[in-house]
């Protein structure tokens, strides 16, 4: 077939000709990004065409992986507006789809953690669900739970992304799933950078700092509707802004947004929630070491413990002196 005949197929169609053999090359994928993005968009289709190689062709050069989450959170987030935001039937739809063999494949798993690292808010439904799919995926090896350097990747990813269930902090699930995760792989496996994540992730949830807080989609509407509508004063909006230092920019912001008034309150609450509480201490005891014994990482853990044990409450100081 020549190359004209080829161009003047769907594109469907000369999709459906990629990944026979299992893999996806880069140069494929150099030809789905020309091809899926020449108008700027990612249809139905083309996400159909997509999720149907990636069914027949997980495996592939870098470039796939990351044009495949691309793509499809490209279609996800442009669907409605306001754009950036995951809704909840959309969501539901997604989930539909990703878990029509059992679970999300490694592809698929990609996909969702890009959704919630780039969406400006996702369902809170979706943080459970993601991570139970990254759970699945370890836990559900042939040869038995492990972790590899690509899971330990969207492990991290997941953990920290800004549209997740507690923005940048670690919530009490996440680190829940990390420890299940621990206990899974045991002593199986001696790898440094999950040793990392795993004591990053549980004192990042043990000192959270409170995360910033996406608008509401009908607040991102009205403020999308504000910025549109050109009977707004916005030069005496700006004129306030910068007449008066820091008060005048807050009292200016105030007339459109309560968003001020939420900065104002995060001092106070980030320097509460830098201290480890007696419930997290009691959480924490409870958790570590219940199969009678501390694994490795759990004693990692417990080592950057001490470096706070001065400010620790009673429960966890004790729990190091047990641990000693």
């Amino acid at each position: 077939m020549s190359d004209q005949q080829k161009s003047d197929q769907p594109l469907q169609t000369r999709i459906a000709a990629i990944g026979a053999d299992g893999y996806v090359t880069a140069d494929e994928v150099l030809f789905l990004r020309r091809s899926v993005f020449a108008d700027g968009v990612v249809s139905a289709e083309e996400l159909d065409a997509l999720f149907a190689l990636g069914d027949r062709a997980q495996e592939g050069d870098a470039e796939w992986a990351q044009f495949f989450a691309e793509a499809a959170a490209d279609f996800y987030l442009r669907e409605e507006d306001p754009q950036g935001y995951l809704t909840t039937a959309e969501f539901q739809s997604l989930k539909a789809r990703v878990t029509r063999d059992g679970c999300a494949n490694r592809l698929e798993l990609g996909l969702l953690v890009k959704l919630m690292e780039t969406a400006t808010q996702t369902p809170p439904e979706m943080a459970e669900f993601v991570g139970e799919q990254i759970k699945q995926a370890v836990l559900g090896k042939p040869d038995g739970p492990a972790i590899d350097k690509v899971e330990i990747m969207l492990t991290r990813r997941y953990l920290f992304a800004a549209g997740g269930d507690g923005n940048v902090a670690v919530t009490r699930r996440e680190a829940e799933l990390l420890f299940d995760i621990n206990d899974a792989i045991g002593k199986s496996q001696d790898t440094p950078a999950w040793t990392e994540l795993f004591v990053q992730g549980i004192v990042n949830h043990l000192m959270a700092h409170l995360g910033y807080k996406a608008p509401s989609r009908e607040e991102a509407f009205r403020r999308d509707a504000w910025m549109r509508d050109q009977t707004v004063d916005v030069g005496g909006f700006f004129k306030r802004m910068v007449s008066g230092g820091f008060t005048a920019l807050k009292d200016a912001y105030s007339d459109t947004s309560d968003e001020a008034d939420y900065n104002d309150q995060r001092d106070g609450d980030i320097a509460e929630a830098a201290k480890v509480t007696g419930a997290e201490a009691s959480w924490l005891a409870a958790r570590i070491g219940r199969d009678g014994a501390f694994d490795i990482n759990e004693r990692q853990l417990i080592e950057r413990m001490r470096a706070l044990k001065k400010d620790l409450p009673e429960g966890l100081r004790a729990l190091l002196d047990r641990a000693a």
